[in-house]
């Protein structure tokens, strides 16, 4: 990029105006916040107990509503990441975010059939194809080169804003008006707060005549046959994979495993709640060091402190170095996806990052749902987490080898080190 580029990337712009850019953040940041991985992923487990009150459904069987928006996930992704480098992550989110939202306030009319249950989640995920991540982040990517890295974390860190927030809200409404008006309450609420703000501040560069010249510089790169050739996407599949299976697997299980070591139920519930704030913190403190700090050193040195603390905890730490490795092992999962949003363009140009996005994010999927099982699987055979929690940690050794074999950038921003661009796999 060139260096009025450059420039125009601080809050102020040369015009005196808020840099679109950053307003394009802020709108992504909050459409995250309310965005089916929040609504499907972090609200779920507040209706648990109120479905299995009104229906008698056993906790199991709601639970596998979980699994199933974990195989959607997968599923939207790769599909979505392709719709996003074809026709652009603004209007996509434009159309999704209502149709998200009244999906979501429909199961107002639930009635007691398991398999309806079921096939709803389907049908939301599917409606909100292009308010997953992937569209947002594409979007906030195309503004920033020297600060993309801050971009991102801002951006990811709504995910965190709306993990603290929504989940509460959703008890809230449930305590005092039932489930079916907090499913309503937290559907309209979602369309009324974000689709306003990405319509007037949600901006793709491509569409902004001031920035047309600069944005055909932006969209340099690799298509995703491209891509796939190279030894890095290899090595990033493999790393997020293990990734998935680690901190997913070590979140979901993360309250069992601080009772097993003594803590009590109320205080490990209330330790998540911490954590989630604290990732918040994580991803935006990360996305600053992206900027000045090859990530591969960074994913090298948080993989390593986590396992350490996931070996801590299959040692039976005392309660308090307990809480430390829970927070260690947080900061990991605040850290994951601003990095995977980083790497993508410095790694493969921003052509085709929703593509690229979607299958590394399908392959994270699919492993955190296998982590998640292997580790539940594995405590009720030894009657303990302790086998599990050395395995993630030697997962996260071989985790951080892999981020140790990528090399540097193909495309730097200033301040970092190019690799080599052979002509026959960037354009």
């Amino acid at each position: 990029m060139h260096s009025n580029t450059m420039e125009s990337e601080s809050l102020i712009d040369s015009s005196g105006k808020v840099y679109q850019g950053w307003a394009t953040t802020l709108a992504s940041m909050v459409g995250l916040s309310l965005g089916p991985s929040v609504l499907l992923v972090f609200c779920f487990g507040t209706f648990i107990t109120p479905l299995h009150k009104e229906f008698g459904w056993s906790i199991a069987s709601i639970s596998a509503g979980a699994m199933i928006i974990s195989v959607m996930i997968m599923l939207t992704s790769i599909v979505q990441g392709r719709l996003v480098d074809r026709f652009g992550g603004r209007r996509l989110v434009l159309v999704s975010v209502p149709l998200l939202g009244l999906s979501f306030a429909s199961m107002y009319f639930l009635p007691n059939n398991i398999w309806v249950f079921y096939a709803a989640w389907v049908v939301i995920a599917w409606c909100g194809l292009g308010a997953w991540p992937i569209a947002y982040l594409k979007l906030t990517g195309m503004w920033f080169e020297r600060r993309l890295g801050l971009a991102f974390g801002i951006a990811n860190a709504g995910i965190g804003i709306g993990a603290a927030m929504l989940p509460p809200f959703a008890v809230y409404i449930i305590t005092h008006y039932g489930w079916r008006h907090a499913y309503v309450a937290l559907g309209l609420v979602a369309i009324a707060i974000t689709w306003p703000i990405a319509f007037f501040f949600l901006k793709d560069r491509k569409d902004s005549i001031k920035h047309q010249a600069q944005s055909a510089g932006m969209l340099r790169g690799m298509d995703l046959k491209a891509a796939w050739q190279t030894r890095e996407l290899k090595i990033i599949i493999a790393a997020f994979s293990l990734l998935g299976a680690v901190t997913t697997a070590a979140i979901v299980h993360q309250t069992r495993v601080l009772i097993d070591l003594g803590m009590t139920p109320q205080a490990a519930g209330g330790l998540q709640a911490t954590l989630g704030i604290a990732l918040i913190f994580g991803r935006v403190c990360t996305g600053w060091l992206l900027d000045r700090i090859h990530a591969s050193t960074i994913m090298m040195v948080l993989c390593v402190v986590a396992a350490l603390a996931l070996s801590g905890l299959g040692t039976g730490a005392p309660f308090n170095s307990a809480i430390l490795c829970a927070a260690c092992i947080g900061f990991v999962v605040g850290a994951e996806f601003d990095v995977l949003s980083y790497i993508i363009p410095r790694y493969f140009g921003i052509k085709a990052f929703g593509a690229i996005y979607g299958v590394i994010f399908a392959a994270f999927q699919l492993f955190a749902a296998l982590g998640i099982m292997a580790v539940g699987i594995s405590r009720s055979q030894f009657g303990s987490y302790s086998q599990a929690l050395f395995a993630l940690a030697l997962l996260l050794v071989l985790c951080a080898l892999c981020f140790q074999r990528l090399g540097a950038y193909r495309f730097a921003a200033p301040g970092h080190t190019a690799a080599t661009v052979e002509p026959a796999t960037a354009t």
